[in-house]
């Protein structure tokens, strides 16, 4: 949970808790967008149910929690293996309406919170496929609301796109107050801890590789402070060499074995900008390796 890494990551040798504008390519939960005070938040994903979700939630408020808080009642399998199904069906369709957008919100609500883990993974068919969890849950609905308030009176965006397009629509970056937070899918610690299929896409090295290029670019071409979270890896440090990287614990929630939760190693990384290892002359298309010559 990022909830246990924010008083680390928190704070203005890092992520600062304020500011103009939070840039999130990778907004998952959305915690820290609930535990910051910017005036504006850009909360992107490439989730499409998670991001169908946070606009419902935030325009339809009231409908929304009269929807999902029956479900909750659904606290055994079939019932779960049942909604599951409903929730595939819809998220297929090509043409929803309101209706239908409303429900695979409702859905994905209860799926999230009843589901193994609490993990959200989907097929190459794009069929969300995580078991039932077992545990049961009380509905959230102050959370939601608490949510849905924040996101009404900052204005927040949330777009349903990959990192890429995010770091290159360049309204979201000229402004000098802007901040850029990425949680990407974390690099495995081994080849048997491999999980990156939060998405049908999956999340691959190189996809690392290119999600650093944009934040050099990011932060030399618009000064933007830039802030990364993932695991501690021989991987992660070579492919995540540009940045200033601070090692930290923390407790392990989610693993398929259970004799591998507790502790973890991570790192936070930082670019802001102005730093000696973002700041080598550039070639056309060389942003990635001569910020590497830089750091070295």
């Amino acid at each position: 949970s990022k909830y246990r890494t924010l008083s680390r990551l928190l704070n203005n040798e890092r992520l600062p808790r304020s500011g103009g504008c939070l840039v999130e390519p990778f907004v998952g939960s959305g915690t820290v967008f609930l535990n910051t005070d910017y005036q504006r938040y850009v909360l992107c994903d490439s989730n499409e149910a998670l991001i169908n979700f946070f606009t419902t939630l935030t325009s339809c408020t009231e409908e929304l929690i009269n929807k999902a808080r029956p479900l909750f009642s659904a606290t055994n399998s079939e019932a779960y293996y049942q909604l599951k199904g409903k929730f595939n069906e819809t998220a297929l369709k090509r043409d929803r309406s309101y209706e239908d957008r409303l429900n695979l919100a409702a859905l994905f609500l209860y799926l999230n919170r009843h589901c193994f883990n609490g993990v959200w993974r989907t097929n190459k068919k794009g069929e969300f496929n995580v078991p039932f969890g077992r545990k049961k849950y009380r509905f959230p609905e102050e959370e939601m609301c608490q949510f849905a308030e924040k996101a009404r009176r900052t204005r927040a965006e949330f777009l349903c796109v990959d990192f890429r397009r995010t770091l290159r629509a360049q309204y979201l970056l000229t402004s000098p107050d802007t901040v850029i937070y990425c949680d990407p899918p974390y690099l495995p610690e081994s080849k048997t801890a491999d999980f990156r299929s939060y998405t049908a896409a999956g999340f691959t090295p190189d996809d690392h590789r290119d999600l650093v290029s944009y934040l050099l670019d990011a932060s030399q071409d618009y000064g933007a402070r830039v802030v990364i979270s993932n695991s501690d890896t021989k991987e992660t440090r070579a492919i995540y060499a540009p940045f200033k990287l601070h090692r930290l614990n923390v407790h392990r929630s989610v693993s398929a074995n259970g004799q591998r939760r507790g502790k973890a190693a991570e790192v936070i990384g930082v670019l802001d900008g102005r730093e000696r290892y973002v700041s080598a002359p550039r070639r056309a298309g060389k942003t990635f390796s001569a910020a590497m010559e830089a750091a070295s």
